[in-house]
């Protein structure tokens, strides 16, 4: 009888817990709407039959009493109130205990826990993957790709448009063989929602565009990892497309007498920033005298649009005696975009490298970021929008006139393709 008790009250307890977690996953997915139809984003894009479609999507997603308990398919299904909106500015994550990696024994302890044997897992033969991945051919997204030399992580079609990146190896011990990595949602070709469990603390995070360029899912940088670099199906060690780390935000170099060499990496209009900003200024003014000029806005972060304007004045009038030649990547975003738009109006600007990101249409004026009530998951809405014109290049963002081979130095390709001209 004690042991019929037992086993009753056990399933109470389970039942208890399920409900509770089920509580929580719909005052979530009630909180999460109210934010996005918030949005400037939502309500420019959300309209007629779309909003009907969000809507009824909506519902059937507050109806999912069983899939919702699955840690990921929880945060699918609140993912999915944001895959119709077009904000790559727009940020959700499921918030990360930081505590867990803290120290190797820390670790060590944590691997040994239920939750971390409930992380996704595909129960697979990892050799046949393997040899089965090896055989894709480099122009698709399904294959092997390494972070650095920690592990690898094979991506494959689990449905059609849908694919799913586990782990075949690994040198460290809170990732095992099978356990999911990421996955891949195709909106276009090329182009994805994405979903990744963060390298270091495996919280999931949502990446509204990913790119598979140069073999490389360009946008899994992540912060606070153990990596600097991305998912990528070559290891090296030498990372052309990218500038190195430690870049100053501002420089001017003359390459030789026909060329200069400026990088400008922000407009940001913090008080040091904006300092910064204004002295390289004042020291280039009036210099720009070679014929030809290079301007790195690699890994540009954007900023304020008013700090662009005397960089715009200068370039303009710079442009009517000699030719700039532009060098982008996907790290080029928002203010960086548009301001790369301005300059492709003009005569005698030349564009090469990679396209940007794709991340200037909406942004935020205050960086307000917001909590779940579960507390689980944490949303960054925004709160600006811009010109209409630039929707079209959300997504997509802007494209160089001349691809740079990943392989080879990337202001050494510059100067070479200057020079010829």
């Amino acid at each position: 009888m004690k042991i019929l008790i037992f086993i009753i009250n056990c399933f109470i307890i389970g039942i208890q817990c399920v409900n509770a977690q089920h509580s929580n996953y719909v005052a979530d997915l009630q909180e999460l709407k109210t934010i996005i139809q918030k949005t400037k984003s939502y309500k420019a894009q959300i309209k007629g039959k779309k909003k009907k479609a969000y809507i009824k999507m909506y519902n059937n997603l507050l109806a999912d009493t069983v899939t919702a308990v699955n840690s990921y398919q929880y945060f699918y299904n609140l993912a999915q109130l944001i895959f119709p909106v077009r904000d790559n500015h727009l940020e959700f994550y499921q918030t990360a205990n930081y505590n867990i990696y803290r120290s190797k024994a820390s670790i060590d302890s944590f691997v040994q826990t239920p939750s971390f044997s409930r992380h996704p897992a595909y129960a697979l033969n990892i050799d046949s993957l393997k040899k089965a991945l090896a055989t894709k051919p480099a122009t698709g997204v399904e294959g092997i790709y390494y972070y650095g030399k920690y592990y690898t992580v094979g991506v494959f079609s689990t449905v059609e448009k849908e694919y799913v990146g586990i782990i075949l190896d690994s040198e460290i011990n809170f990732w095992t063989k099978g356990q999911v990595a990421l996955y891949l949602y195709e909106q276009k070709a090329g182009l994805y929602k994405a979903i990744y469990a963060h390298p270091y603390t495996k919280n999931f995070l949502y990446q509204a565009i990913e790119k598979y360029d140069y073999q490389s899912l360009v946008n899994s940088y992540f912060n606070i990892s153990f990596y600097k670099g991305n998912y990528a199906k070559q290891l090296t060690d030498t990372n052309y497309i990218n500038l190195p780390n430690g870049t100053p935000k501002f420089s001017m170099k003359n390459l030789d007498a026909n060329i200069q060499y400026i990088a400008i990496r922000t407009f940001q209009t913090n008080a040091i920033t904006s300092k910064l900003s204004q002295k390289f200024y004042d020291s280039i003014k009036g210099k720009l005298t070679a014929p030809n000029i290079i301007l790195d806005l690699r890994d540009h972060e954007g900023g304020a649009k008013h700090e662009t304007k005397k960089y715009w004045k200068m370039l303009k009038a710079y442009a009517k005696k000699g030719k700039i030649y532009v060098i982008i990547n996907n790290g080029t975003l928002s203010q960086g975009e548009i301001f790369l738009l301005k300059l492709k109006k003009i005569n005698n600007v030349t564009v090469l490298g990679q396209t940007t990101k794709g991340m200037l249409m909406y942004g935020s004026n205050y960086g307000e970021t917001i909590k779940l009530p579960s507390q689980q998951f944490a949303v960054y809405p925004t709160d600006m929008k811009g010109p209409h014109k630039l929707l079209q290049f959300e997504d997509k963002g802007v494209k160089p006139d001349i691809h740079l081979q990943s392989d080879k130095d990337w202001l050494e390709q510059t100067i070479i393709f200057v020079k010829k001209k």
